[in-house]
């Protein structure tokens, strides 16, 4: 199932890119003699018109070959202008290449719609979790699983808009009405700074009233391939009831409890399809940077799965909310890249094929809108490396069509050719490096 699922989703994917530059070179009345999925030796292939249809052996990408594409070529079709790639003019072929990066930002677009549209939009109900020990909202005496009603009047329905009202408050004391069983009461919450960590590790200022986060169950949705918890034997959709038999009621409780506990053995208990039994995992020891310094951590290399609720959108809200959603995630990513030529993210967190065979797998087991929003994800990532200025890469095409269109002439076919080689031996490189990266953490080494 993970190599099928794999195959399925870089499939989509590649093919969605060439299809991109396919669909665009024709319109400009470029010939194209190739559409290939994959590289190498022909495995299938059929041919319609002049364009051939190919399969090939090795399944990392894919190209499109169209007439006149390499510089050099002097076959008498290749040199017809009316219908080579290199005797368009920088506009056309600019086009040509950015399609394939802009079909992979359209098909996350799609899919977001298409989910938002018929399944829903998911959300997280604004009940709190454990309040931070001596936080504001600790001290105005608020419980794991009282809800919030409204914030300054305004009526709260997603945990989103709990959130979004205090880091928007600027200090302000906010009113929050707030629900615990069937009586509802006011208290008044003074935010107040905090130092975290975002996505990437680094530090954030925020306003918080000690509400970090919802009442999320200890039922697991991720799992880190390779990590302890894999190792162990757990699978997503298990549920911790107990660490050490002392029960644990929501996911911060359970999450503090394997904080604590680097290099500790622990016996979680477990409860799968109706029956409980027991794991004894070790939390592998990390070092993390804090406000306060240093601290060792430990980690067993699972994620929530949280109880997502689901609101339907009208199609036009949906395409909006899918654009929006695209955007977002993509402005992480290129953050993500950013901090990782920074050195601010480790390398370590480079994967390949193996990486996303074994992801691919785990979401397959979660359902369809898993699937689908994994391969939203996936497509926006080529999209965006597509687009990095390296040779080889469709940003490397766009930086020699931008430097013609200042010069007013192309670069020399020499300095293409070595820029060419230079940028084949940095993708091989990667390629490698993922590929180490992904075989020791399927090996479980730190």
């Amino acid at each position: 199932m993970t190599i099928l699922a794999a195959i399925i989703v870089l499939g989509i994917l590649i093919f969605v890119h060439e299809l991109g530059h396919f669909l665009v070179a024709k319109r400009s009345g470029v010939g194209v003699l190739k559409f290939s999925l994959g590289f190498g030796p022909k495995l299938l292939g059929v041919k319609r018109g002049e364009t051939e249809y190919l399969i090939s052996a090795l399944p990392l990408g894919g190209y499109v070959k169209m007439i006149g594409e390499d510089p050099g070529d002097q076959s008498a079709e290749a040199t017809d202008p009316r219908r080579s790639f290199s005797r368009k003019g920088v506009g056309t072929r600019a086009r040509i290449i950015l399609a394939g990066p802009l079909a992979n930002l359209l098909l996350p677009v799609a899919i977001f719609w298409g989910v938002f549209t018929f399944v829903g939009q998911p959300y997280l109900l604004p009940v709190i979790g454990s309040p931070e020990a001596g936080s504001p909202a600790a001290r105005a005496g608020l419980l794991s699983g009282d809800r919030v009603v409204a914030v300054d009047g305004q009526r709260i329905d997603r945990w989103d808009e709990v959130l979004a009202a205090i880091r928007a408050s600027s200090g302000r004391a906010l009113t929050f009405e707030m629900a615990r069983d069937s009586r509802t009461f006011e208290v008044r919450l003074e935010p107040q700074p905090l130092k975290i960590r975002d996505v990437f590790g680094q530090e954030i200022e925020v306003w918080d009233v000690g509400l970090h986060e919802p009442l999320i169950s200890t039922r697991i949705g991720q799992l880190e391939p390779g990590h302890v918890a894999q190792q162990a034997g757990l699978k997503s959709g298990d549920r911790i009831v107990a660490l050490n038999g002392v029960p644990v009621g929501d996911w911060e409780q359970m999450r503090q409890g394997i904080r604590s506990s680097p290099g500790k053995p622990l016996r979680i208990t477990v409860e799968r399809d109706g029956r409980r039994f027991d794991l004894e995992v070790t939390p592998r020891p990390t070092k993390q940077r804090t406000a306060a310094g240093e601290e060792e951590i430990g980690q067993i290399g699972i994620g929530p799965a949280p109880d997502s609720y689901y609101r339907r959108l009208n199609p036009v809200s949906a395409l909006a909310a899918g654009v929006q959603k695209t955007g977002e995630l993509s402005v992480l990513i290129v953050q993500g890249f950013v901090k990782l030529i920074q050195a601010k993210i480790s390398p370590k967190t480079i994967g390949g094929p193996i990486l996303i065979g074994q992801m691919a797998g785990e979401v397959v087991q979660r359902g369809p809108v898993e699937l689908l929003t994994f391969t939203a994800l996936l497509s926006i990532n080529l999209a965006i490396l597509n687009l990095l200025p390296v040779p080889v890469l469709d940003g490397g095409h766009l930086l020699f069509s931008l430097i013609e269109w200042l010069r007013g002439k192309p670069v020399s076919l020499r300095k293409r050719e070595i820029a060419q080689q230079v940028g084949m031996v940095l993708l091989v490189g990667l390629m490698i490096f993922a590929f180490y990266n992904d075989i020791t953490r399927f090996l479980g080494q730190p």
